[in-house]
């Protein structure tokens, strides 16, 4: 007894640990599945088909969960058998009336009426946004009366061997909402895992109406504009040709997707329901929407033989690639904010701004080069601390920051620390505690080597930048924040309103240590009181970009958010940093 508890430890250690498990047998993906349905706190049913071998993969697979917009797709099909029979035409006009909007999902119920489509347009409505009014407007045609639409959709899945499947209201349509003890529980629908794989196979292998219809099925769900769970972690760069032909569910506690996986390496029918999660945002980031990702790359893994993985995915981090590298946003708990400095929030000429929003986001975003490697088993930094009225997302935007790294060639990863979330403050939060700059690096550090971008979650190089208030946590971050040895080069963007005096000591330490700043007529003033402590400090410095002095203070003409255009590129290409 004492050996399989151990077993089963040890494998949810790896999983949690980030391990690229394969599910060796069904002991082994149920102890996977088990550990990614306590990660959001619900239930989670799964079944996969490899749909050349007929090996199967499940995990509460018989059980009964609410299907949200997964009922969609058998009304899908039986909306196919009925154009087969001659019932319906595809082309016929179905009318949008203020009568027949529903809330929910969908773009229809904003559409000024009375507006004419064809059924078809409904149909596609209804699959690739899940518009709940397209759907209804696709129900209404498959009967004459509510009883008859209900049966037609429940009938015929039941011919084709669902057992626990069933259509079991409109959408949105409280009029029509029954009071059944099964409505009560799953609202529009029900199912199972097996019995969405089960008509999943038979539309892969053309056995619903016919080859025609089935294909015409496919090509819809491949149209699916939500794509936040299965095709999520898929490895689509190596596998030219995947298709993935799926339809989500999503309401409160339910996060639900259901389709095929169409490769080269492998093609699978695959059902996953998520259901009493406790996570109610509606973002990519749900917890649940995270788990059944997770459970869809694992069964990937498991059918393909694959061990890599196409990104990272036992984290909350969510890369986003873009031409030359990839960046994610991460949160930290050595972020400068929260900070026991604006825990009642800060008021800047009679204007209040309170805590939450302006000082409660921890993030960071990370940017990292395509071939980026270690440096003599080190991590080369660019740390940059924003201006007011900005937050990271904003400087990536705004300013082409990472498109000036990877023009530059250089090797190193640029962090874009959140300051003061869009206000009037320069203030630094934990940058300004003795060792903030080295905390944060480290957490960042020890999130890419977890995110396996790295090997060793060491500190090589580091470049401190700064625009407009940026400058305190910036010089505070040399003066005090632990790396003044790793620190190279400083990059001020008219960011020198004070506390310039504080990097005289960093300066003094080595001859290496260099400082760049460039500055618009308003700080002039500040810039000359700054030369003359340099003089009376013993360093020299110069005035134009192109010197290789140890301190160039550049005047400019350009505007103050006008500063960083291309001169950024510029600064790192003559610095330190070792090229690509």
């Amino acid at each position: 007894m004492m050996r399989i508890k151990t077993s089963i430890a040890v494998l949810l250690s790896l999983l949690l640990a980030g391990s690229s498990l394969q599910a060796q047998d069904s002991t082994a993906f149920a102890v996977q599945m088990h550990a990614l349905e306590k990660s959001f706190g619900g239930s989670m049913g799964i079944m996969a088909k490899n749909l050349r071998t007929g090996e199967v993969l499940a995990y509460r697979a018989s059980e009964k969960f609410p299907t949200a917009s997964v009922i969609k797709v058998p009304i899908l099909v039986e909306y196919f058998y009925q154009i087969a029979d001659g019932k319906i035409d595809p082309g016929q006009a179905t009318v949008l009336a203020d009568s027949n909007k529903w809330g929910g999902s969908g773009l229809l119920k904003f559409f000024h009426s009375p507006l004419q489509l064809t059924l078809a347009d409904a149909a596609m409505l209804m699959i690739t946004i899940s518009d709940n009014t397209a759907t209804n407007l696709v129900i209404d045609a498959l009967g004459k009366n509510h009883r008859e639409k209900f049966a037609a959709v429940n009938q015929r899945i039941q011919q084709l061997g669902l057992k626990n499947t069933r259509l079991l209201n409109k959408l949105m349509s409280w009029a029509t909402k029954t009071d059944s003890p099964e409505s009560i529980r799953y609202g529009i629908g029900v199912s199972t895992p097996e019995d969405m794989v089960l008509l999943l196979e038979k539309m892969y292998r053309g056995e619903l109406v016919d080859s025609s219809a089935s294909r015409q099925m496919i090509e819809l769900l491949e149209k699916q504009q939500y794509n936040s769970i299965i095709p999520r972690f898929l490895p689509w760069h190596e596998n030219p040709g995947m298709r993935a032909a799926h339809k989500t569910g999503s309401v409160t506690a339910v996060r639900n997707d259901v389709g095929l996986v169409l490769a080269p390496k492998a093609d699978f029918a695959i059902a996953i329901f998520c259901d009493e999660q406790q996570d109610r945002r509606g973002s990519a980031e749900n917890l649940a929407v995270l788990a059944a990702a997770k459970a869809a790359r694992l069964v990937w893994n498991h059918f393909t033989g694959d061990s890599g993985l196409a990104r990272p995915f036992y984290s909350q981090v969510d890369w986003n690639p873009f031409p030359g590298g990839e960046w994610a946003r991460v949160f930290l708990k050595n972020a400068p904010f929260p900070h026991p400095s604006r825990a009642d929030g800060y008021t800047y000429k009679d204007k209040y701004f309170p805590r939450d929003p302006h000082y409660s986001d921890s993030s960071a975003v990370v940017v990292m080069p395509d071939g980026f490697h270690e440096v003599n088993d080190a991590v080369d930094l660019i740390v940059h601390f924003h201006g007011w009225y900005n937050d990271d997302l904003g400087v990536l935007e705004q300013f082409r920051l990472p498109q000036q790294l990877i023009s530059s060639g250089k090797n190193a990863i640029l962090v874009l620390a959140q300051g003061p979330w869009r206000v009037a403050d320069s203030g630094g939060g934990k940058m300004e505690d003795e060792g903030g700059l080295r905390r944060m690096l480290e957490e960042i550090v020890r999130i890419l080597q977890g995110e396996k971008r790295i090997a060793h979650a060491k500190i090589g190089r580091v470049i401190i930048s700064a625009h407009s208030g940026g400058y305190r946590p910036a010089i505070l971050s040399v003066a005090r924040g632990g790396l003044q040895d790793n620190i190279t080069e400083v990059f001020l963007f008219d960011a020198f309103y004070a506390l310039t005096d504080q990097l005289i000591p960093w300066l003094q330490q080595s001859p290496t240590h260099r400082l760049r700043s460039v500055y618009t007529e308003h700080l002039a003033g500040e810039h000359h009181e700054f030369m003359r402590q340099l003089t009376a400090a013993g360093l020299s410095y110069a005035e134009t970009d192109s010197a290789n002095a140890q301190v160039v203070l550049t005047p400019t003409e350009v505007c103050h958010n006008c500063v960083l255009d291309g001169r950024f590129k510029t600064w790192l290409q003559g610095s330190q940093l070792d090229e690509q």
